[in-house]
């Protein structure tokens, strides 16, 4: 059956994602939504802080308080924030980045998704209330804060930091809250930084270098030239840029403020007439001679600024970064234009507010937008470095093997920081491992988050399966890839899920589909071989990673459901009571059309509680596919596979698999070996060498898997 036949058979399954994801919920016991804390303790530090915070109230005249877990930028995607921005921690001892709270004068409250709930039980004081968001009987902030005020007579008021909440939120909150006679109000020096001063560290600043044009692209000059012919296009007088990813692909510029991820504390503006950057440290930084080898000016000079940040002419005007002086550049910008100011959905409210509404245009920023569609040397550059991150892990993975079955010790923690090493050890362009590595055998592969550690380490063996998640950062790329494996012999169930796994992945890395079709749109063709045996998988099925950036980055992503990696349902639907109808939604990465040159992974899995987990990922570029008949105006993308790792022959049960997608496998592997080979021969390496050729091996329908474990291959160096 022909890959658009399948989108039309299962477009029903898309447009009722609503239907599917509220069916899950309602199997799920209410329990499961509520936690009755009965073993909890109380710490004495935090619990504390929690009262210093209600002893604020009368000087605010606020009758509870809204505390979230976000800094002033919102972070969409980058699940990055500093310790000393970590205040719900610093009040409640819960430590995730995801996670909202609600303290009155005797009452406090947590909401978490389904990954972070029972870390919320085990962290949180036990003062206390924790709620899981989402469910059909889940208890959402707007109700609870309602009840709990329901006694107050007269209007009552809800304070929280604009600074630290989404403009959406803050919108939603007051259109929730306000006709229970219960106010909103702005309190732009936080409470919990007012009485936060003991332990609390300081804000991250590293040494920043410029990316050079070899491997951006693009220079700056020539990337504000591209946003403004956008902001013409909306008629728009300013941009206002917040997230830290946009402002380092715009400038061509880097740092190490975050983990994992190449970005510094920023913010940006840009008018018809002049560009503006704001950083920690501004005059020292500009000054300093480059820290990367491959850096060749100061960043004054790449920026074509003075030495004090002050500049005439096609220069970026850099200033010290902080936030209200921001706020205030930016309400003096809307007081003087005649037009509109253009805000990102992830604005928070203290921005957002110092605008005129007549004013503001919020949507969906260019800098995200145009930072997606890769350049020439960008798609280059992800192709070269996903290249050769896939040879040091080919020849790991080879090693890996081979010692496992000589009866050498591994374990998965071992395994996930030999996976940084290589890296770091033979690839001179290498800066970081692009996340923290996911790597597990057993029971613990079936959690798709788990990060190994020195603490809940175990053995790979050759019982079970393994899998692993690793990626590496690179001036000219960013990679992304995941491999699962068994070293003895496997179930016939373990081979089966493997392979409609494999089956969904070849799904949708063999796809053709129109211009301007969504994540998802395509995403069920890729989840059809698990829905056809009743399973699935709780995450999505692609992201969009990066260029040296954010491994997820947007604006679109590959997935069908509600349910995404993020959350069990979308954060701002479950968040809220009322009428449905009333209330604002954050844009949804999955609705966003899948444009050429944006970069995307794809990693469909399934995991079986307690047993194993299975996923297989590789990074992928959108391209324009050649079209075998040319009747209508549309044209057809396709994608093109940059990861290349051979899959595990041990775990395929061909019977099950189609001609077409034996076909695709087999093209691949020879892809592999055209690719990967020549470099492993100039490295010497006859073992990782030998593994390859045995798993590239072309294969037909009801081939003997055997015969590709006979007798060793003789190959030539």
């Amino acid at each position: 059956m022909t890959q658009i036949v399948w989108l039309l058979i299962l477009f029903s399954f898309v447009t009722n994602g609503h239907e599917i994801s509220q069916q899950r919920f309602d199997s799920i016991p209410v329990e499961s939504y509520n936690i009755k804390r009965e073993n909890c303790v109380t710490k004495s530090v935090t619990s504390s802080r929690l009262s210093e915070v209600r002893n604020l109230f009368d000087k605010y005249n606020i009758d509870a308080y809204i505390i979230t877990a976000d800094d002033v930028h919102m972070h969409p995607g980058l699940s990055n924030i500093a310790k000393c921005d970590k205040r719900l921690q610093a009040v409640s001892g819960f430590s995730a980045n995801f996670g909202i709270a609600v303290v009155t004068r005797t009452s406090a409250a947590l909401w978490t998704d389904g990954r972070h709930f029972r870390q919320a039980e085990k962290e949180t004081d036990c003062g206390w209330e924790i709620y899981r968001k989402g469910g059909p009987e889940a208890v959402t902030v707007t109700d609870w804060i309602i009840q709990k005020l329901q006694t107050i007579e007269g209007e009552k008021h809800v304070g929280s930091a604009p600074s630290y909440m989404n403009a959406v939120w803050w919108r939603n909150f007051d259109t929730v809250l306000s006709p229970s006679n219960i106010r909103l109000l702005p309190i732009d020096n936080d409470l919990v930084d007012q009485i936060w001063t003991d332990s609390r560290s300081v804000r991250p600043s590293k040494d920043l270098n410029s990316l050079d044009i070899k491997y951006a692209g693009r220079t700056w000059q020539q990337k504000v030239e591209d946003v403004r012919k956008e902001m013409t296009k909306k008629n728009v007088d300013v941009l206002v840029v917040t997230g830290v990813d946009e402002i380092a692909w715009l400038f061509n510029v880097r740092g190490k403020d975050f983990a994992n991820k190449p970005y510094f504390y920023s913010f940006a503006s840009i008018d018809k007439n002049s560009v503006s950057l704001y950083i920690i440290d501004s005059k020292s930084k500009l000054n300093k001679v480059p820290t990367d080898p491959e850096s060749k000016q100061k960043l004054k000079d790449h920026l074509k600024t003075g030495a004090d940040g002050k500049c005439t002419g096609e220069c970026v005007q850099v200033m010290e970064y902080d936030h209200n002086q921001f706020a205030l550049n930016i309400a003096s910008l809307a007081e003087k234009s005649t037009g509109r100011i253009w805000l990102s959905y992830d604005c928070n409210y203290k921005l957002y507010s110092v605008i005129p509404k007549g004013k503001v245009y919020q949507a969906i920023p260019p800098t995200l937008y145009l930072k997606a569609r890769k350049n020439f040397i960008e798609r280059n550059g992800m192709r070269n470095s996903n290249l050769l991150d896939s040879v040091v892990i080919v020849e790991f993975f080879a090693r890996l093997e081979k010692e496992i079955l000589e009866g050498i010790p591994w374990t998965v923690h071992q395994a996930a920081e030999e996976a940084i090493k290589v890296r770091s050890r033979s690839l001179s362009l290498y800066r970081d491992q692009s996340f923290n590595t996911l790597s597990g055998s057993g029971h613990r592969g079936a959690d798709f988050r788990y990060h190994p550690s020195a603490e809940t380490d175990h053995d790979i063996t050759t019982t079970e399966i393994f899998n692993q998640d690793s990626g590496g950062q690179y001036l000219d790329g960013t990679s992304d890839l995941t491999r699962t494996f068994h070293y003895g012999n496997a179930t016939e169930h373990e081979k089966e899920m493997y392979t409609r796994v494999l089956m969904a992945h070849i799904n949708l890395s063999n796809l053709k589909f129109p211009i301007g079709q969504t994540g998802r749109a395509i995403d069920a063709v890729s989840r059809e071989p698990l829905w056809e045996v009743g399973v699935d998988y709780m995450h999505e099925t692609g992201h969009g990673i990066s260029h040296n950036g954010a491994v997820v980055e947007g604006p679109a992503s590959i997935s069908c459901i509600e349910e995404t990696h993020m959350s069990d349902v979308k954060l701002d639907a479950s968040l809220f009571g009322g009428d449905d109808n009333q209330l604002e939604r954050l844009p949804d990465s999955a609705d966003y059309p899948i444009d050429e040159h944006m970069c995307f992974t794809t990693e469909p899995g399934y995991y079986e509680e307690g047993y194993f987990g299975i996923r297989i990922e590789n990074v992928m570029i959108v391209r324009k596919c050649k079209q075998k008949y040319n009747i209508s105006s549309h044209h057809f993308l396709e994608f093109e596979t940059v990861t290349f790792i051979p899959y595990e022959p041990k775990l395929i049960n061909y019977d099950i698999m189609s001609q077409s997608e034996v076909d695709w496998m087999n093209s691949y592997h020879k892809e592999v070996w055209d690719k990967v080979s020549p470099l492993l021969k100039k490295k010497n390496n006859n073992i990782a060498l030998e593994w390859l050729y045995k798993r590239v091996q072309p294969v037909s329908l009801h081939h003997n898997i055997h015969s590709f474990y006979g007798e060793d291959p003789k190959i030539e160096l």
